[in-house]
């Protein structure tokens, strides 16, 4: 007696068998998942091709909307770093920075906190020489932004230098989700590379 499975085996060695006999791909009938009904095995191909094409066309949306946003915000680097090029003194260094995050990113309240007055609690979150993503303490927010702390709903902490030696650079933000803890920090790392090599111009060196 043949099988369910013997079918299906055969018709996966064979899988020109429906160009060959129409007429059965005709007569099959496949029950409707909701209304019950039956329909033709043709009409059930075309609605899983439509579902897959549906999808298909989602997934393509969805990459080309994080393309889009990559190429924003690899132009928003880019002005960064003409900014720092054009800068000719430390203090313009820093107003570079918040300009750039202000207009540019559209991030704020902004500070660049320098080695000597960082807490060593705050500096030890950073000792992978990674940025960190997420919430604050009131505390930490109170550190950070004086004035904004109670509107800051999360937080970019991004270290200038090793082990922070050259200062972080704090972003806040009034959205909770908008500096998460599993956001890709690639970016924003490279503002702070971009910032400690700048520094160097201007005799800032490391305080370890």
């Amino acid at each position: 007696m043949i099988s369910a499975q013997d079918v299906a085996e055969f018709l996966e060695r064979n899988p020109d068998f429906f160009d060959q006999h129409p007429q059965v791909l005709e007569q099959l009938q496949v029950p409707h998942s909701k209304a019950g009904n039956a329909v033709s095995l043709v009409e059930k191909q075309v609605k899983i091709l439509r579902e897959r094409q549906l999808e298909h066309r989602e997934r393509f949306t969805e990459l080309v909307n994080v393309a889009r946003a990559n190429e924003a915000l690899a132009a928003n680097v880019h002005k960064l770093a003409l900014r720092l090029l054009r800068c000719d003194t430390a203090p313009a260094v820093f107003k570079a920075v918040e300009t750039s995050m202000r207009e540019d990113f559209d991030v704020t309240p902004v500070r660049l906190v320098p080695p000597e007055i960082l807490p060593q609690a705050m500096r030890q979150l950073l000792d992978a020489d990674r940025a960190r993503c997420g919430q604050l303490s009131p505390a930490q927010r109170g550190f950070l932004f004086p004035d904004e702390a109670e509107a800051v709903a999360s937080v970019a902490l991004i270290p200038i230098g090793s082990r922070s030696s050259r200062g972080v650079l704090a972003l806040g933000s009034r959205d909770a989700a908008r500096f998460h803890p599993g956001m890709s920090t690639e970016f924003i790392e490279r503002i702070g590379d971009m910032i400690n090599v700048t520094l160097t111009r201007f005799g800032i060196e490391p305080d370890v």
